[in-house]
């Protein structure tokens, strides 16, 4: 204030009004600069209930000045309902699919626990070799080789 006063009588042929105007103005602006940005982290307050049983919305509160403000997160516009019915040629297809999703989360659980999961296709069984084409027999003695 003291700066706009200074300032305004210094300039030769400034009306009265207008040294009044400048002091208006920069009070204005230091008002203006007096209050808080907000330039810090803020905290979120979760909705709740007044003391009076009103509810409140979400805010955000600044602990400079503690100030608080609503956080708008609800969103006004409702969704856009695309598909409705029901549809039974997907009913097939869909349960089909729940149950291979149960037998693998089954054999998951299975393999987690350290169980085999039965199976469910039979393996073939092998035939036996005849024993000309199983090849020679090898002893299996103490004998070891040496490297050298």
């Amino acid at each position: 204030m003291l700066l706009a006063l200074a300032g305004g009588l210094r300039v030769p042929g400034l009306p009265w009004w207008g040294l009044m105007l400048l002091i208006a103005c920069a009070g204005a602006l230091a008002w203006r600069l007096s209050l808080c940005p907000h330039p810090g982290p803020l905290a979120l307050l979760p909705a709740t209930r007044d003391l009076d049983g009103t509810p409140l919305p979400a805010r955000w509160y600044c602990d400079t000045c503690g100030q608080t403000w609503a956080a708008n997160f609800e969103k006004d516009q409702t969704p856009v309902r695309r598909f409705t019915g029901y549809d039974e040629s997907k009913a097939v297809h869909a349960a089909k699919r729940a149950a291979e999703l149960a037998d693998r989360q089954r054999a998951l659980a299975l393999q987690r626990a350290g169980l085999r999961p039965a199976a469910r296709k039979s393996r073939p069984v092998r035939e036996a070799v005849p024993a000309e084409t199983a090849g020679a027999v090898v002893p299996i003695g103490q004998s070891r080789r040496f490297a050298g």
